[in-house]
Parts: C-alpha cells; structure tokens; sequence
C-alpha cells in the first residue's frame, strides 16, 4: 500500500450538470467564442480584399477546403489526404514523445532527490529550455546526417525532427517531476526508512503515486510543444506531413489549405491534450482507488 495516497476515495461518476454547466454556460459561451472567432476573421478578409495578399472568407476557405475534405482518408502517393498527412506527424510526435518521457521522468526523480544532482543539472536546464526548438535542427540535420549515413531515406529524414522534439518537449516533464518529488512529505520518507523499504519500493510506493499529477501535468505541456515543434520541423525537413502540406499549399498561394491546416492543427493538438487528461484521471483515480 502507497503511503502517499488516502484511502478514501470513489469512483468518478458523469454529471450532467456540471458537464453543460450552470444554464448550459459550458456551451454557450464556447459557441459564442467561436462565432467571435468567425466575425473577426470575416472582418479581417474584407479589409484585405482586392489586396496584393488576400486573406479568404470562412465562406471562400470551406469551397475551396471541401475538395479536400472529401479525400480526407486518400493514400494516392504524393497526394495523401489530410488523415494520413496527420497520421505521419502523429507517428513522428510519438516516438519522439516517448523518447522524451523515457529520459525526462527518471532524471526528474533523480534531480529532485539528489542536491547534487539538482546543482549539476540547474544550469543545463536554464540553458537548454529557452532554446527555440527551430535553432535545434540544423543540429539535427548535421548530427544525424553523419550518424545514418548510408540508413534508409526514410530514417535519415525523420531522425532530425525526432532529435528536436525530444530535446525541446522534456523540459515540462523534467521540472514538474522533479518539483512534485520535492514536494514529498518528509513523514513519508521517514515511514520508508522505519519500515526500511529497499529503493525499488521507495519509488513505487511513495515517488510514483505522489508524483503522479506533477508528472502527468508536465506531460500535458511536452506533448503540447512536441505537436508545436514537428509541424515546424516538417516545414523546414520537407518530410511528408501536416507542417509540409502547410508550407507546401501557402507556397502555391492555396491560402484557404493553409487554414483548414491551422483548424486540423489546432482539433488534433485539443485532443492529444484531452487524451493526456483522460489517461491522467484514470491512472491517478486507479492508484488512489488502490490505495
């Protein structure tokens, strides 16, 4: 049993109300932001209409985008529907993410127990975090074109912008972990040293269930700039995705693609973020429920 969670707890139930909130508030004003959204963006295009740059209507940007639309899932090599365009970014994001976690979280727990640690660490982070993520891959591209000589086209061309989601997304994660093992109770380490839990238990019983939340919330954040990052990665790489198909149709003045890119963006960045969250309260809610 987790000295670090309480006992009490139950089991999340759906409530309605507070899902549409007071009077539906929930939606509404969500509705109404976007119809905002849509007044301004209308405003704008009139006043660049006739323009040396046109921005297109909402009216004029679903024409032109339902063509696409409706080759959403097309696999035609060169010409792949928006889905699967998407479907790249996300595989790159992914491994990329998980390469992030895999160093981010285990030098947290170690940056937050170790004052040594921490005091070798400290400079490195304030060093590295403000890097833009774009100053990264030229590193990248250098690094990995050296490495994977003579490595399948398909390797060498994703290595760099996998190399910069990681070393720009594990900042978030790092922090957090290592602030949420600070923020320990010191009982809890005494009990583990009356009840002389071995190092393996330390860390499963009383780190991993009291760092939970500051690891999942610094999950949220890297995921978040890992999306950020390999749609700019794939602008400047030229590798099939959703950044190139941005840079590709605002090359060919398709300004209209290059929204429906921005609102595809923006959906898949929401529900990666959404899915994070689901993991967190039912990973967190299980440990609690456990212990």
């Amino acid at each position: 049993m987790s000295v670090a969670t309480e006992k009490t707890k139950t089991k999340p139930t759906l409530n309605w109300t507070q899902f549409l909130g007071r009077n539906g508030e929930n939606i509404i004003f969500p509705a109404l932001g976007f119809f905002a959204l849509i007044i301004l963006w209308s405003i704008l295009a009139k006043l660049t209409e006739g323009k040396i740059s046109e921005l297109p209507n909402p009216s004029r940007t679903f024409e032109d985008s339902l063509p696409y639309l409706q080759n959403f899932f097309s696999q035609t090599q060169g010409d792949e529907g928006i889905f699967f365009l998407t479907l790249y970014s996300l595989v790159r994001v992914a491994f990329g993410f998980v390469i992030a976690m895999a160093i981010a979280i285990p030098l947290g727990f170690l940056i937050g127990t170790s004052r040594q640690a921490a005091k070798m660490m400290n400079p490195l982070i304030q060093l590295g975090k403000p890097i833009s993520p774009l100053a990264w891959l030229p590193v990248g591209i250098v690094l990995f074109t050296a490495l994977l000589e003579g490595a399948p086209r398909n390797i060498a061309q994703n290595a760099p912008a996998i190399f910069v989601i990681v070393v720009t997304s594990l900042w978030p994660t790092l922090i957090n972990t290592a602030l949420g093992v600070k923020s320990i109770p010191k009982d809890y380490w005494n009990v583990s040293k009356v009840l002389k839990l071995s190092k393996p238990q330390v860390v499963t019983e009383i780190m991993i269930p009291s760092t939970l939340p500051y690891i999942f919330t610094g999950m949220r954040l890297s995921l978040g700039i890992a999306w950020l990052v390999i749609v700019a990665a794939e602008m400047l790489t030229g590798a099939t995705g959703i950044g190139f198909f941005v840079w590709d149709t605002y090359n060919t003045g398709e300004i209209s693609l290059v929204i429906l890119s921005l609102f595809v963006i923006g959906i898949v960045g929401l529900l990666l973020d959404q899915l994070v969250a689901v993991v967190e309260r039912f990973v967190v809610g299980k440990a609690q429920l456990q212990n």
